[in-house]
């Protein structure tokens, strides 16, 4: 769990939309996490090949189309400003957004991270080993609620953010709503649902400010979770998101040549 708080409780959930489809999770009364049981072996853990990684899907980028992790890394771009900036995809899987980031103007050094190594089209760090550098930009788009523990996964992945650089992540954020209505948690390789309390309380821990923003053209829990150790990369995220009303989602008819920074 997240808080360490004793006050949790076990059921399990039914789909409204196909009861059939049911997950056992632990609630936190505390903090709002949810905690889900493993319904299949790791997805990802062991793969030698791309093509062994489970299915790609619409956000991922292809050599053709820009994706998710694109769009995360041009946003951070813009909030950082600054003349170069070095960039981790985290958690990359099949997405090939890495090229298509290192050809954004202001992109410095361009790497991909996973738990397997499974590609050889890029610099590849280990996230099962202690970082041996930093970045300016991580982007982690639908990975933490893959981690089985948190409070550790957490820790692991922030260590690849410089001291004054900015993590995002994308993921869904539990609602108000009843569980079994949140199609988050069914998923077969979920293993954690978050409330935007149990997320400040992660990055309290971790020394690290936060902030929830929602992209374009996806659905209303979608957030991109900003986290930064630095008070001057988090004053402009609020100057950047003064004047933009939504941060930069995944749209297949942007022009290939739209490489603005």
């Amino acid at each position: 769990m997240i808080c360490g708080s004793a006050k949790t409780k076990r059921r399990q959930v039914a789909y409204v939309k196909n009861p059939q489809q049911t997950r056992d999770v632990t609630i936190c009364r505390a903090c709002g996490f949810v905690a889900i049981d493993e319904l299949t072996a790791d997805l990802y853990r062991g793969k030698t090949s791309i093509d062994e990684i489970p299915g790609a899907v619409v956000r991922a980028g292809t050599m053709e189309r820009r994706g998710r992790e694109f769009h995360m890394a041009r946003l951070a771009l813009r909030i950082l400003g600054r003349p170069s900036s070095d960039v981790l995809v985290y958690g990359a899987g099949r997405s090939l957004d890495n090229h298509h980031i290192a050809k954004l103007p202001k992109v410095g050094h361009v790497a991909i991270g996973d738990i397997m190594n499974a590609r050889d089209d890029m610099e590849f760090h280990d996230t099962n080993l202690p970082a041996t550098r930093s970045f300016d930009i991580v982007i982690a788009s639908e990975v933490i609620e893959h981690f089985r523990d948190p409070a550790t996964d957490f820790p692991q992945l922030l260590q690849f953010v410089a001291g004054d650089g900015i993590l995002i992540c994308g993921t869904s954020l539990r609602g108000k709503g009843a569980l079994s209505s949140q199609r988050y948690i069914f998923f077969a390789d979920h293993t954690a649902l978050y409330s935007p309390e149990s997320l400040i309380r992660i990055a309290e821990a971790n020394g690290m400010l936060i902030d929830f923003r929602s992209p374009k053209g996806v659905g209303p829990r979608k957030r991109y979770v900003i986290l930064t150790k630095s008070p001057a990369v988090m004053r402009r995220v609020t100057s950047y998101f003064g004047y933009e009303t939504l941060a930069p989602g995944e749209n297949r008819r942007t022009p290939r040549g739209d490489l603005a920074d």
